[in-house]
C-alpha cells in the first residue's frame, strides 16, 4: 500500500470515530444533563444535612449549658429551703 493510501485510511477511520463520538454524544446528552441535575441536588442535600448536624450540635451545647445552669439553680433552691427549715426551727 502507499503512503497516499494509509493517509486515506487513517483519515476515514478518524473521521468514523469522530461521527461515532459525536452520535454518542448527542444521544447522552439528557443522560448527562440529568446527571448533573441529581448531582447538584445531592450536593443542596448534603449542604441541607451538614446544616442540621450543626444546628443539633448547638443545640446539645445549649441542652449541656442550660443542664448546668439548672443544677445550679438547684443547689440555690436547696439552700433557700434549708435556710427556711433553720429559720422555722429557731
Amino acid at each position: 500500500m502507499t503512503f497516499d493510501r494509509w493517509i486515506e485510511l487513517i483519515t476515514l477511520a478518524l473521521a468514523v470515530v469522530a461521527g461515532i463520538y459525536a452520535a454518542f454524544m448527542v444521544v447522552m446528552k439528557p443522560f448527562t444533563d440529568q446527571l448533573k441535575e441529581i448531582a447538584r441536588s445531592m450536593e443542596h442535600s448534603s449542604q441541607r444535612i451538614e446544616r442540621l448536624f450543626d444546628s443539633q450540635n448547638s443545640m446539645h451545647e445549649e441542652l449541656i449549658a442550660s443542664k448546668g445552669e439548672h443544677q445550679v439553680i438547684n443547689q440555690r433552691l436547696d439552700n433557700v429551703e434549708d435556710d427556711v427549715r433553720e429559720l422555722k426551727s429557731k
